[in-house]
């Protein structure tokens, strides 16, 4: 048997028994190096290879600083100012949620971090209100997945270190698409709840008090503009800017609202570290899979059954659409992104993308996986939260699934949508 066929069936196999994509993509790179007699302690080292860069350092950073988000009390500050903002509109609990993790994305990166925080917050409330289990999770799992849009975001850093784009540029691409996906994310909650005959958490808010809440949050506010300005200013880097961010948020934790004591930061570092982990893992067992793909002339072949089909910028970007649109229902988008990059690449150059318009694609269809069955991490967190099955809520999510991919369309035949603001304000990174 061909050895690229038995690294991808041992792959598939491993994950039809639902062991861990990590574990399975380093099992089935250790199995064809030992069919290939490739000595194993070269396995060992490219998966360490994979994890030496510095941009990498911002991942473990940045869900630092989500802990310390989550721990200092800046959710419910945020999920408040929410509130106050559209909690008079109709569907309000969804309308809340939506701009909740819109706000959020632009501190933690993570859709995960933001699932789990605003899911655990909103998704019981919205049940109370009537909105049935399996819609209040439908609206956390969709608006969830702007946290990897919104900058910044760990699937960006992964992918700008994957493929030596701008960190900054692509930040910035990311933030005219996820504010898109916020805006249709609350006009489907608003249709559906006319239809639903879902109510309001309250009457409109008096301008006093929507500014008492606004600057009860501001300081958290401010992260998303300080990483942004810092990284176009060229005052640190996107790994730098993760270190600012951490460090921000415990000191606005600690110090002004005071909701995080001394004794409470060994257990703040040692749960960040645990949720870097399974992701630091992650990647450094696609870059085994990867690097084995490689070495047994894979990319190549697959290139050579696409590339008939390349006419051009849009025709790879659709391809590339439709192939992490697979890929995305069964892995995770950080090994997809170490994994799949040479072949990303190597077809983005022969159709004569730029760079940075094939970047902020494939981000957001990675992104978009995070919702569909059977592997979307955010569905499957908040169908837990919610205690419902996963399928019904993927049927609910149906329309978020089609206004995401006419985005991503828009993005596609009109790039300037997302590459106007790193044009302008990043002009050097697209030289």
């Amino acid at each position: 048997m061909n050895t690229g066929l038995l690294l991808l069936l041992v792959f598939l196999g491993l994950c039809v028994l639902r062991v861990p994509v990590s574990v399975g993509l380093l099992l089935s790179a250790v199995t064809a190096a030992i069919v290939e007699r490739i000595d194993l302690i070269v396995v060992v080292q490219q998966f360490w290879r994979s994890l030496e860069s510095f941009t990498l350092l911002a991942i473990p950073l940045f869900l630092l600083s989500g802990t310390f988000m989550e721990a200092g009390g800046i959710v419910e500050r945020i999920a408040k100012f929410s509130d106050t903002m559209v909690g008079h509109i109709k569907g309000s609990l969804g309308h809340v949620a939506v701009l909740c993790n819109m706000m959020l994305a632009g501190v933690s990166g993570s859709a995960t971090a933001d699932a789990a925080a605003v899911g655990s917050m909103f998704i019981p409330a919205m049940k109370k209100a009537g909105y049935g289990g399996e819609l209040a999770a439908a609206i956390s799992a969709a608006s969830a997945t702007m946290g990897p849009i919104i900058p910044p975001s760990l699937i960006m850093v992964v992918y700008a270190s994957s493929a030596g784009v701008s960190t900054g540029a692509l930040f910035l691409s990311g933030v005219i698409p996820g504010i898109l996906v916020g805006v249709t994310q609350m006009l489907i909650v608003y249709n559906i709840a006319r239809k639903s005959n879902l109510g309001v958490s309250h009457a409109r808010s008096p301008f006093k008090q929507m500014a008492r809440d606004f600057v009860g949050c501001f300081p958290a506010l401010l992260v998303p503009v300080i990483i942004i300005i810092g990284i176009v200013m060229g005052i640190f880097t996107a790994t730098e800017a993760a270190m600012i961010a951490a460090a921000y948020c415990l000191a606005v934790s600690m110090l002004l609202y005071r909701s995080i004591k001394p004794r409470d930061l060994f257990g703040l570092f040692r749960k960040a570290a645990l949720s870097a982990a399974p992701c630091l893992f992650c990647i450094g067992a696609a870059g085994v899979f990867g690097w084995m793909l490689a070495y047994l002339n894979v990319p190549t072949m697959i290139m050579e059954v696409m590339s008939p089909f390349v006419s051009g910028p849009e025709s790879v970007l659709l391809m590339l659409s439709g192939l992490f649109i697979i890929v995305g229902m069964f892995m995770d988008a950080l090994p997809a992104i170490v994994i799949f990059q040479p072949i990303v690449s190597a077809l983005s150059a022969q159709g004569g993308c730029d760079p940075m318009h094939t970047a902020i694609v494939v981000a957001l269809v990675l992104c978009f996986g995070l919702m569909t069955p059977p592997y979307g991490i955010t569905l499957l967190l908040s169908a837990q939260i919610s205690k419902v099955r996963s399928l019904p809520v993927a049927r609910l999510l149906i329309p978020f699934y089609i206004v995401f991919m006419v985005i991503v369309l828009i993005i596609i035949f009109f790039p300037e949508t997302a590459l106007f603001l790193p044009r302008m304000l990043m002009p050097q990174s697209f030289a």
